[in-house]
């Protein structure tokens, strides 16, 4: 007889989690033009000091989703692509779509003509909001997957005039009033509200279906914790440095902190003297980061030319952050810095680390998640203190791969189990560590590198045989991909062509900057499925031979800015 599987529910109490959608969550009476608080500063721009009031956001939003329907004919869950940098309009944007019942789809501004129109076309996109800065990108996407010219509309303030032949977002703006769109039960629960990307360790990025209902429970999940760890704060003032397309960034920025009411000041990008100003300047309080911002936080001698006494949390997420690089930053800040731990497909936050959490953990579960450790190898329940894969269910989870049930199968079970990939051990506390990951994915910065796109585009190439990426650890960004490649019989292939060669074919978080090796063979099972493992091995060698990570970092010239 087999025993029940050892379930591990949250520390916290259960919330409820209503049945209603993002717009109706977020945009209540407070944000209304009558509202008391509709002078209140929602968004402030890092570039401008331009202030975004709650009362102008709700108008925007609302004029957006007239729009939307009544002018561009857009139906309900049709796909709106959104392509721009952090900007104070990336909000508007997002919810103005989920205003009219329409799906935003979220693309990383870094993408190339081709990466944006596998995901226009992946995702059934029915038209484009783009920054004026990637316009020419998007127009060249757009051609590629047959989207009309007319259906692509520049990002705007209302200041800055669109190109000709081109309408920006108030352009399409209307006053006129929309009903308040309705939403049955099973459409909350299963429909997509967002369409973020995530990378597979196998073949492209695939969408995935986060639905209102995830992210009203997620949003919900993490300001229960903050109320229960004590972590909330009068004159709050958060910032938005993480990319907004990315579902870390939109559900904390985006999301919550509209929610909470928090003012949240917005950067276009990472810049560390622009955003110790902004800190200074805009008494920030609490910082969504990830390591390699945070470790620069520890290092570099700036930092002390800034008052932050302001910065009172420091919550780290996309990848580990080391303990050491955690209590280093803690104490030249004297602020809190925790972890916390999710996917993409849990919207994204399952864990959570508070004050009361070991340096190094992610924390506990949130409320209404539960969570199994499993051996891979048996599928039995790991013993109690040791490590496992990490499988995670609760209301956050996404409901699948958009279009994709073979890849929605292999990851949930029909139990609801998610199965992350990642090991994670659990203390007697109900506190978790990540302590290695199963999955090949390589994290640059916190971005996602699939190994199998680097190598379908190596192979591409005239003069390479066989090749295969691995991640190289890197003290700074994470990893570095680094590609491993066979040259055909009398190539005279260099490692500085390979990587030209990729620069021009990837976004700029997936060049090989981990470096180039030229091999006789790629290990291999005889199914053919690439031996990562000894590829690592030989890498570990290399690195300890060449003197340590630190100098194989120094000398790959990662120490350049962000």
């Amino acid at each position: 007889m087999s025993s029940s599987p050892k379930v591990y529910a949250s520390e916290y109490p259960p919330i409820t989690v209503p049945l209603t959608d993002t717009y109706s969550l977020i945009f209540d009476s407070t944000h209304a033009a009558s509202s008391p608080r509709r002078n209140d500063t929602a968004l402030i721009d890092a570039n401008t000091a331009r202030v975004v009031a709650y009362g102008e956001l709700f108008h925007r939003v609302n004029a957006l989703a007239s729009g939307l329907v009544n002018v561009l004919n857009l139906k309900k869950w049709d796909v709106v692509a959104v392509y721009s940098p952090n900007s104070v309009e990336y909000p508007v944007a997002v919810h103005g779509c989920a205003r009219a019942g329409i799906t935003s789809t979220l693309l990383n501004p870094s993408y190339t003509v081709d990466e944006v129109a596998y995901q226009l076309n992946d995702s059934g996109a029915k038209a484009i909001i783009v920054a004026p800065v990637l316009l020419p990108v998007a127009v060249a996407a757009a051609a590629k997957v047959n989207m009309p010219k007319s259906m692509v509309f520049v990002l705007s303030d209302g200041d800055t005039p669109a190109p000709q032949g081109f309408k920006t977002t108030r352009e399409i703006s209307s006053a006129t009033y929309l009903p308040p769109t309705k939403f049955t039960e099973k459409e909350l629960r299963t429909r997509p509200v967002f369409l973020c990307y995530s990378s597979g360790t196998t073949g492209r990025s695939k969408g995935v279906v986060t639905t209102h209902y995830n992210m009203v429970a997620n949003i919900l999940q993490f300001v229960s914790m903050l109320d229960h760890a004590g972590m909330r704060s009068p004159n709050e003032v958060w910032s938005a440095v993480l990319p907004l397309y990315h579902i870390y960034g939109i559900n904390m920025a985006g999301h919550s902190a509209i929610y909470m009411k928090i003012p949240c000041v917005v950067f276009s990008k990472f810049d560390l003297p622009q955003f110790l100003d902004c800190v200074q300047t805009h008494k920030i309080t609490y910082a969504h980061l990830v390591p390699p911002i945070i470790i620069r936080l520890a290092k570099e001698p700036i930092v002390d030319k800034y008052n932050l006494g302001t910065l009172k949390t420091i919550m780290s997420g996309a990848a580990p952050l080391a303990a050491d690089v955690a209590n280093a930053t803690a104490a030249r800040l004297n602020c809190l810095v925790v972890n916390g731990y999710g996917l993409t497909e849990s919207s994204p936050l399952a864990m959570f680390a508070t004050k009361d959490s070991p340096v190094g953990s992610v924390g506990p579960l949130v409320p209404n998640v539960e969570a199994r450790l499993v051996d891979p190898d048996t599928g039995r329940d790991a013993p109690t203190g040791e490590p496992g894969e990490l499988w995670i269910r609760g209301p956050m989870i996404m409901a699948g791969y958009h279009r994709n049930e073979k890849a929605t199968a292999e990851t949930i079970d029909k139990e609801g189990w998610l199965h992350t990939g990642d090991v994670a051990q659990r203390d007697e506390k109900g506190n978790y560590f990540i302590v290695d990951r199963f999955k090949e994915l390589i994290k640059y910065n916190g971005l996602q590198v699939p190994p199998a796109e680097l190598e379908g585009h190596l192979l591409t190439h005239p003069d390479v045989a066989d090749a295969a990426v691995i991640g190289r650890p890197c003290p700074r960004r994470g990893e570095l991909p680094r590609a491993y490649v066979v040259k055909k019989p009398g190539a005279s292939l260099t490692a500085e062509q390979v990587e030209k060669f990729i620069e021009k074919r990837v976004a700029q978080h997936k060049r090989l900057r981990g470096g180039v090796e030229f091999v006789s063979e790629i290990p291999k099972l005889a199914s053919g499925k690439i031996l990562r493992r000894v590829l690592r091995e030989m890498d570990k060698a290399a690195v300890e031979k060449a003197g340590g990570i630190e100098k194989v970092a120094e000398a790959a010239g990662v120490r350049a800015k962000l």
